[in-house]
């Protein structure tokens, strides 16, 4: 027999204290089964309505204190972002809050050019957050640039592709946009071949997102072309 959840208990706990205070009221005040009725039905909903707002803002609160974090990704500062992300991660209560906190992991993770620990962390996430579409999207598009730095070209195609009905709803996100352009650029470049134009995409993102974590895409990306571009020399060479 499986294990009653701390929060079925809690529930079951507050019911039956609930029922209780119902009770010695209806007692105390020698009220009739309408009026008693009555006062249920209220206390029902204003203790929903309290539940609601509480879960709200405390959803908004921790939210909010992840989204302030997000600069220091920016910036590079991966460490300082992994210390305060992960003390959040520890803290919440919700695993909504849990599971996003531990995907925000796994960007300062990238950063730090730890990608097999990122990867298993995004494959462990999936059956939490395979429900929330958005944070389904994230997790997707962090997992397919971490296979590209583990040179895994094929699993970052195969998930790019069953990703794309996905991805599509989210291209044009002025959030996410810098995200896909580099992306792409991966795909192109390793998966689908494509040099001719690839370096001067390179160049217009690199002005058009300034931020240090992206900027070090770039150079990874304008590294992996010129790579290319010897190995194509090298074989021209050797069939001469």
């Amino acid at each position: 027999m499986k294990k009653v959840s701390k929060s079925i208990k809690i529930c079951i706990a507050l019911g039956i204290l609930f029922g209780l205070i119902l009770l010695f009221i209806k007692l105390r005040l020698q009220l009739s089964e309408e009026e008693t009725m009555r006062i249920y039905i209220f206390s029902s909903i204003a203790v929903l309505l309290i539940s609601v707002i509480i879960n709200l803002s405390y959803n908004f609160f921790y939210g909010k204190k992840i989204n302030d974090l997000t600069p220091l990704l920016g910036e590079a500062k991966y460490d300082e972002y992994l210390e305060k992300i992960t003390a959040i991660r520890d803290k919440v209560k919700s695993k909504h809050l849990r599971a996003i906190a531990e995907l925000n992991r796994t960007a300062a993770l990238t950063g730090k050019k730890e990608y097999a620990t990122a990867v298993e962390i995004l494959r462990e996430l999936e059956p939490r957050v395979k429900k929330m579409p958005s944070v389904e999207m994230v997790r997707r598009l962090n997992l397919c640039l971490n296979y590209f730095y583990l040179k895994d070209y094929k699993e970052a195609e195969t998930l790019y592709k069953d990703s794309e009905a996905l991805f599509g709803k989210y291209k044009e996100n002025a959030f996410y946009k810098k995200n896909f352009t580099i992306l792409d650029l991966f795909m192109d470049l390793c998966c689908y071949g494509k040099k001719e134009g690839v370096a001067e995409r390179i160049q217009e993102a690199r002005r058009m997102y300034p931020e240090k974590q992206l900027q070090e895409d770039f150079e990874y990306l304008e590294g992996l072309l010129e790579e290319g571009k010897r190995n194509l020399q090298e074989d021209t060479k050797s069939d001469v």
